[in-house]
């Protein structure tokens, strides 16, 4: 279906899924370890040859923000994106810093949306959750941080166990308080999309255009709706508008890919 293929540049990232290893049988009877990050982070460091893993060891003893920022841009590199996300929660427990919290969340909930098995995507669904939590302690005037906590709890409901509606509550919250937010539009919207409120989503995305006209993710999500409802010519618009908004070689080139599916239906 295309409209998997544009989710996938909405939420585009430049680092490539863990690929998910192999179960090893268990005796009968035994029971399952529970699943930690450490265990992911762990065979990463087993697959490294000794120079390198010597110094993510010296750069893990050290414990300094360099150090730690270098552990990150490392795993970043690798792109073992669980490792790079590990690295972030440690620096924002030492810092306790908002931006280092909102950073973890927002790595952990990329993990739990893309990657993973079930007990590893509850696993980091409970971390993002977690640290958006602790952001928003810190700054509670920060109506983004509580889009991303609103999104966390609604992308990881049926996996944590919660209501999906205590997350859209959030999110409406946010719009009460501030009707112009974009980020609480954008992602109401999206979500208007996957009930099939479909005009609801119309709705929110054009408020989104009309409080930033230049504002080129809105267009995905429109060529998204409107594929959905079949409205292919539209959806091509939608996709040359946001074309003529962004600059990066690689997503036009995607979005060219789209445009010429679509197309075939009109």
């Amino acid at each position: 279906m295309l409209a998997l293929g544009i989710g996938a540049i909405l939420y585009f990232t430049p680092i490539a899924p863990m690929v998910e290893k192999e179960v090893e049988t268990e005796e009968a009877g035994a029971p399952e370890a529970e699943y930690t990050i450490t265990d992911d982070v762990t065979e990463i460091k087993n697959s490294l040859d000794s120079a390198t893993l010597a110094q993510v060891n010296g750069w893990e003893a050290a414990g300094t923000p360099e150090s730690v920022d270098s552990l990150i841009g490392f795993f970043d590199m690798l792109r073992k994106p669980v490792g790079a996300a590990y690295h972030a929660l440690k620096r924002a427990e030492e810092t306790n810093d908002v931006d280092h919290w909102t950073e973890a969340g927002e790595r952990f909930l990329l993990n739990a949306k893309y990657m993973g098995d079930a007990d590893r995507k509850k696993s980091w669904y409970q971390q993002a959750q977690l640290a958006f939590e602790k952001a928003s302690e810190l700054a509670p005037e920060d109506l983004d941080i509580k889009v991303d906590l609103g999104v966390c709890m609604i992308e990881g409901a049926s996996l944590l166990g919660t209501p999906p509606m205590q997350g859209i509550g959030i999110l409406k919250s946010v719009e009460q308080q501030d009707p112009n937010n974009v980020k609480a539009l954008i992602n109401l919207g999206y979500f208007s999309i996957r009930s099939g409120q479909f005009e609801k989503a119309q709705e929110r995305f054009d408020q989104v255009l009309k409080i930033d006209p230049e504002y080129a993710d809105a267009y995905l999500y429109l060529a998204d709706l409107h594929e959905r409802e079949k409205k292919f010519a539209e959806a091509v618009k939608d996709l040359e508008n946001y074309k003529s908004l962004v600059d990066d070689p690689q997503r036009i080139q995607e979005v060219d890919n789209y445009i010429q599916e679509l197309s075939k239906n009109i």
